[in-house]
């Protein structure tokens, strides 16, 4: 095989693991380290604002301090995923699966978070703001030093999860109301 057919052989290998990693059918736990999916390549750091990564299968991905702000994750697999210190702010997560995730020190400002599974999620230090949780399930989250101010928890299922001293709710939203936790020191 010469090497222009190699070449156009792995351009087509890679093709089809992208349209395999964006149905699902294809996990970062499987290697996906560094694959490039309609142009936002999954990797730390990675700046990908704006990016279409609908229904994607990234659990287990590893995005430490990926600026994702605008990006449409709506419906996307999340669950286990690292996403400590990123940057998802206006970012569409609505009906996401974040189970388990590590948010810790994201910014989730205005991000749309609606019927989004954050159930045993890691909010510590969370900057939520005027996000719309509606209907999202928290349960067993911690939100250690996270700001909810302003935020939209309207049927959001939010029993189990902690908070402590450092937490910031909407005005008049009772948390002990809601079944959260009060806890002097995070202990997750």
């Amino acid at each position: 095989m010469g090497r222009i057919q190699l070449v156009k052989k792995m351009k087509h290998q890679a093709d089809l693991i992208a349209t395999l990693f964006t149905l699902g059918l294809f996990t970062c736990s499987q290697g996906a380290l560094g694959l490039d999916i309609e142009g936002c390549v999954i990797e730390p750091y990675t700046v990908c604002g704006d990016a279409q990564l609908s229904n994607a299968n990234l659990a287990q991905a590893n995005l430490t301090g990926a600026m994702l702000a605008g990006a449409d994750l709506s419906g996307t697999n999340l669950s286990t995923a690292n996403l400590s210190g990123a940057d998802l702010s206006g970012a569409d997560l609505s009906s996401a699966k974040l189970f388990s995730a590590n948010l810790s020190n994201t910014l989730l400002f205005q991000a749309n978070l609606s019927d989004t599974n954050l159930a045993n999620a890691r909010l510590d230090g969370a900057n939520l703001e005027f996000a719309n949780l509606e209907g999202a399930s928290l349960l067993n989250a911690n939100l250690a030093g996270a700001n909810l101010g302003g935020a939209n928890a309207t049927d959001a299922a939010m029993a189990g999860a902690s908070y402590d001293g450092r937490t910031i709710f909407t005005t008049g939203f009772d948390p002990s109301a809601r079944g959260l936790v009060f806890r002097e020191t995070s202990d997750r």
